[in-house]
């Protein structure tokens, strides 16, 4: 199994996998960040949004290559929280947002390659990366009873309990963005 592991950037930001629900493509997902700035189509917006962040804190996203041909297999999407407009939404009324607090929001593999532990390979190495760049705390937002692992793209809790996440708090919430039962877990980087 020939693995690499890379940060997005301008050339391989078109290589981001779709999620294992064809409705939902990555590359122009805004639903995290929540604002669009309606000039340009959503994959150019995402990359320009992409790079912008990658110039103020470095890359925000990974690839998780496959194979000698290296293709795209996995995705996984983080940041400081408040970069996220719909993350913040988790913590009204709830919780503080963390003092310098970064999350994880995406974490996707393709169907035809679960079950092989990449997606606790590529959480692993976004967490190395993070407490290298000085973060101590990352939160993430799996959803508490998946009907399917293509449900929504941040995996089980099951997976982030695994990797030492502890759950903080249900995140309840009336707005209607967010429409699945949210957890907030975390994990203290030490």
């Amino acid at each position: 199994m020939e693995v690499k592991i890379v940060d997005i950037n301008e050339k391989n930001f078109k290589e981001i996998p779709r999620t294992a629900d064809r409705r939902y493509n990555c590359q122009e997902c805004f639903f995290w960040m929540g604002k669009k700035d309606g000039k340009l189509d959503l994959v150019k917006q995402k990359k320009k949004w992409f790079l912008r962040k990658a110039d103020k804190y470095g890359s925000l996203g990974k690839l998780l290559l496959w194979g000698k041909r290296q293709k795209a297999i996995g995705y996984i999407q983080f940041g400081p929280i408040n970069d996220f407009e719909t993350a913040k939404i988790f913590y009204k009324d709830m919780a503080p947002i963390p003092r310098n607090g970064w999350c994880i929001t995406c974490v996707t593999i393709d169907t035809n390659y679960r079950s092989k532990g990449l997606a606790k390979r590529l959480i692993r190495i976004v967490l190395r990366d993070l407490k290298r760049r000085g973060v101590r705390t990352v939160d993430a937002y799996p959803v508490k009873q998946l009907k399917s692992l293509n449900q929504v793209p941040c995996g089980p809790v099951a997976l982030w309990k695994e990797l030492g996440f502890e759950k903080v708090f249900k995140a309840a919430t009336k707005k209607k963005i967010i429409r699945h039962d949210n957890v907030v877990m975390r994990k203290k980087l030490k």
